[in-house]
């Protein structure tokens, strides 16, 4: 394997049991990520997005294939694999500060402790609001303190699991753009699974798409614009289209398509 390969995705499958019964959710997925790329995730609903990630940071097991992150192969968390969710999921008594600091597990002195997590509450535009509950911020703030925690324990490869689903449009476009910056400050390998066919071409280098459930591998999509990319453009709708063609392929089944608009 390339020692560039950061992120080896080998002809995952992943069946469920439901009811006595199996529910295959993934069906032979194979990619890879290098070191430091942008990857996005795009699919209609149940095709397997957000278990596929769940499966890169060691929470559910693929029925067959094997995740690897460099050369090994996952089988549980660990610190090295961060991860946001949909929901900032925030201790609403604890403080900004103190939500931070609740994402550390390695030893430091308290001293270190404070240091680091002030840097992170630095590093994604919180200065001022260290002393903060939850319920005072902001669905975009309270991610920037979901982010930072996920970030304290400097994992090499950060997850997003529809971070800014639940975001108004002008939040969403703002959080994209500050999770652009960071991954340029950052140079993290990151992968995003998004509904928002736009968010995708506006983050990532390469954009992975998979069919309705159980999810296969459709195209890897690269996206060769330069950044700051023109939502606009003659090329961002051209792409745009591409997907959108791929994911109204499964219209007939019953998909709703409103939410990748």
């Amino acid at each position: 394997m390339s020692e560039k390969i950061h992120l080896n995705v080998n002809h995952v499958s992943k069946t469920f049991r439901v009811n006595k019964g199996e529910l295959q959710v993934l069906d032979d997925i194979n990619f890879q990520v290098e070191q430091g790329e942008f990857i996005s995730i795009v699919g209609t609903s149940g095709c397997g997005k957000s278990t596929l990630l769940r499966m890169v940071i060691g929470l559910e097991h693929p029925t067959q294939g094997e995740v690897c992150l460099w050369d090994r192969v996952v089988s549980k968390p660990s610190v090295d694999c961060g991860m946001v969710f949909q929901e900032a999921r925030l201790f609403p008594w604890l403080t900004v500060q103190e939500n931070i600091e609740f994402g550390i597990t390695r030893d430091f002195s308290k001293e270190e402790k404070k240091q680091i997590v002030q840097q992170h509450i630095d590093l994604v535009g919180l200065k001022g609001f260290e002393k903060a509950l939850p319920k005072q911020l902001s669905g975009g703030m309270q991610q920037r303190v979901s982010i930072a925690r996920s970030l304290v324990n400097k994992p090499d490869i950060l997850l997003l699991d529809e971070p800014f689903g639940a975001l108004d449009a002008l939040t969403r476009i703002n959080m994209q753009n500050e999770v652009l910056k960071l991954w340029e400050h950052e140079k993290k390998t990151m992968v995003l699974v998004t509904h928002d066919i736009d968010e995708a071409i506006f983050l990532s280098d390469r954009i992975v798409v998979l069919s309705a459930r159980p999810g296969r591998l459709m195209d890897i999509i690269t996206v060769e614009l330069p950044r700051p990319r023109e939502r606009s453009s003659d090329d961002f709708l051209r792409i745009r289209a591409k997907i959108f063609k791929y994911l109204t392929s499964h219209a007939e089944e019953g998909v709703n398509l409103d939410q990748y608009l």
